[in-house]
C-alpha cells in the first residue's frame, strides 16, 4: 500500500510535484512555482486552488518585492498529514507520532523482556495500538507507518532479511502489519532511516554525501549519497560495525572476531569494564557499583565519566579509538560532506567525539583532513524514530 492511496489528490503528477516544491522550499509564490516547473500559470493556479480546498497548502501573507505587488506566498499545512515513527532498538521501543515537519505530537517507549523477534513483534503491535488511539482521541488520522530496525533489511520489501542479535531471518515484518492496519507501512535497517531523518530535519538537512553512524548495543551507518539513501546491491550497505578494527579481537555477533562493533557498542564497553574491575583496576568506579563488577551499566559508567574517573574516561576514549579507524577507512571510500553520530551513545558523545576527530585526522586522506564535518545528530535521542517516519514522508513526498 502506498500513502497516495489515502491522498488520491497527489496521485496526479503535476500536482505531488508541486505540493514536493511548496515543501521543500518552506514558503514560495505562484509565480516562483511557474517560473521553476514550467507549468504555465494558470495550471500552478488551478492546482494550488485544489491543494488548499483539500487543506494540504495555505496562504501565509505577502513575499518581498522590489516592484509591483507583492506576492501571497504559499506553505504546506503541517498539520494536514500525521505518520508514525517506530524505533525497535535492541533493549526497547521508541515509537513517536509525528506532523509534516517532524514535530512529535506523541512519543511512547516500551522496555523489551528479551531480543527475540517474537517479542519486537509483539510490541510493535502494541506501540502502534497506542498511538491510533491517542490519534484518535486529538482527531488526527494517521496515514502511514514507518518503522526502523536492526540489521539487513529489504527496504522493498519491508522484509527482516537478517538480524544477528534477534536471530532472525527472513521477517516479513512490513507487510503483516500493514495488512493488519490497512495502512502504508515502510522500513529500514535503522542507521539508513536515521541517516534519511538527519537529512530531512537534522543537522544533515541538505547535505547530499552523507553518513550517519548509530552507535548503541549495536554499530551500523546510513549512506546518503548524491541525496539519496545508497543501500547496496544485497541491502548491507553501510554495515560499518563489521568493519575489522582489532585482529585478535573478541568473537562478534556476525560470527567474525574483532568488528567494531565487538569493541565499541555499549555492550562490549560496559563488558570490558566489568572485566577490568574484576582485574583490580579501579576500586572508585567500583564503589559506584555497590563493589559488584557485574552490576556496572552504561548509566553508571557515563556517570563515572562525568565525574572525571579514569577508567571510565580510558574505555570511552577506547571507543572514540576504534569508531575513528573504522570512520576514516569508511571516509576514504565514501568522501562525505560530513559525519553524524547517533545512537546510545549520545549521552557521554561529547567525550569520545575528541578522540575519534585525533584518529580520523591521522588516518584519512590528506585532501579530507579537517574538511569534513564530524558532530553528532541534530534530532537527539528521537533521530531513529524520527528517521522511520521519514520513509514515509519520502513516499509523499517523491512519488
Amino acid at each position: 500500500m502506498h500513502i497516495l492511496d489515502s491522498l488520491p489528490l497527489l496521485r496526479d503528477a503535476n500536482r505531488s510535484w508541486i505540493f514536493s516544491l511548496i515543501r521543500a522550499k518552506g514558503s514560495i509564490c505562484r509565480a516562483d512555482l511557474a517560473r521553476q516547473t514550467g507549468l504555465h500559470p494558470s495550471t500552478i493556479s488551478r492546482i494550488v486552488s485544489s491543494l488548499m480546498e483539500e487543506g494540504l497548502v495555505r496562504e501565509n501573507g505577502e513575499g518581498p518585492n522590489a516592484r509591483g505587488r507583492k506576492p501571497i506566498m504559499l506553505s504546506v499545512v503541517k498539520e494536514a498529514i500525521h505518520v508514525v515513527g517506530i524505533a525497535v532498538e535492541s533493549t526497547f521501543i521508541s515509537a513517536i507520532l509525528v506532523n509534516l515537519e517532524a514535530e512529535v505530537i506523541e512519543k511512547l517507549e516500551i522496555k523489551l523482556c528479551d531480543q527475540t523477534m517474537e517479542t519486537a513483534t509483539k510490541e510493535i503491535y502494541t506501540v502502534i495500538d497506542d498511538l491510533l488511539k491517542r490519534a484518535e482521541d486529538r482527531a488526527v488520522v494517521i496515514y502511514g507507518i514507518g518503522l526502523a530496525m536492526h540489521g539487513i533489511i529489504d527496504n522493498d520489501e519491508g522484509i527482516c532479511l537478517f538480524a544477528p542479535a534477534r536471530r532472525a531471518e527472513e521477517v516479513p515484518v512490513a507487510k503483516a502489519i500493514s495488512e493488519h492496519y490497512q495502512l502504508p507501512v515502510r522500513m529500514d535497517n535503522n542507521a539508513n532511516a536515521m541517516a534519511l531523518g538527519e537529512r530531512w530535519f537534522g543537522n544533515g538537512k541538505g547535505i547530499d554525501n552523507l553518513l550517519a553512524i548509530k552507535v548503541g548495543q549495536s554499530i551500523g551507518s546510513g549512506v546518503i549519497l548524491r541525496g539519496q539513501l545508497f543501500s547496496g546491491s544485497h541491502y548491507s550497505a553501510g554495515e560499518i560495525g563489521h568493519v575489522n578494527v582489532l585482529s585478535d579481537g573478541p568473537l562478534c555477533t556476525c560470527g567474525n572476531y574483532g568488528c567494531l562493533e565487538s569493541v565499541a557498542s555499549i555492550e562490549a564497553v560496559v563488558s570490558k569494564g566489568r572485566l577490568r574491575m574484576k582485574r583490580g583496576e579501579d576500586r572508585e568506579l567500583l564503589a559506584l557499583t555497590g563493589n559488584d563488577p557485574d552490576a556496572l551499566n552504561f548509566e553508571i559508567l557515563r556517570n563515572a565519566a562525568e565525574l572525571g574517573n579514569s577508567l571510565a574516561l580510558h574505555l570511552l576514549s577506547e571507543v572514540g579509538t576504534h569508531l575513528g579507524l573504522a570512520l576514516a577507512n569508511t571516509m576514504n571510500i565514501l568522501d562525505p560532506t560530513a559525519v553524524l553520530i547517533g545512537g546510545e551513545i549520545l549521552p557521554v558523545i561529547d567525550l569520545v567525539l575528541p578522540k575519534m576527530r585525533e584518529i580520523v585526522t591521522a588516518r584519512s586522506f590528506r585532501i579530507l583532513k579537517n574538511k569534513v564535518v564530524i558532530e553528532k545528530v541534530g534530532l537527539g535521542q528521537d533521530a531513529v524514530a524520527v528517521g522511520a517516519a521519514t520513509l514515509i514522508f519520502e513516499d509523499l513526498f517523491q512519488p
